[in-house]
């Protein structure tokens, strides 16, 4: 008679803990910043153009959030603002939210759920979707283009 033990493979103790998942991310956005700080996203190569901008000629809602995201982090508020402030207003601090939320519900405080309204669901990607109209308006272009 023989017997079998069942032996697991070898699993980093990192991986089991439950703050891997947000630590990791943590240092992959701060990483991500420090280059996006340092490297200058008005010169060509540094990070890849627009999609968008390249196939039509016109301004996405992100086209300049790079930029104003460099801007941010070297602390030119207004200048990030001309870039993009959705990016500056809305996206940055949504992520920062985020995360953070992410890292305390994953240490364990406790936190009240996050829902959003189906009338919010529907709210954001129009609004979206009219910064994206009126951007591309000549006659707003000096006040909205990148």
């Amino acid at each position: 008679m023989t017997v079998e033990t069942s032996r697991q493979a070898p699993v980093s103790v990192l991986y089991r803990h439950k703050l891997a998942g947000p630590v990791a991310t943590f240092f992959v956005l701060t990483a991500g910043a420090v280059y996006t700080a340092l490297a200058n996203p008005y010169q060509k190569g540094f990070f890849p153009d627009c999609t968008f901008l390249i196939a039509t000629g016109h301004w996405c809602p992100g086209c300049g959030g790079l930029r104003a995201t460099h801007e941010l982090l070297r602390g030119h508020f207004a200048a990030a603002m001309g870039m993009n402030p959705v990016v500056v207003l809305v996206i940055i601090p949504l992520i920062a939210v985020t995360a953070t939320w992410w890292l305390l519900a994953t240490a364990g405080v406790k936190l009240p759920r996050v829902r959003i309204s189906t009338r919010m669901a529907w709210l954001i990607p129009i609004l979206l979707g009219v910064f994206w109209i009126v951007r591309n308006i000549p006659a707003l272009e000096p006040w909205l283009a990148p």
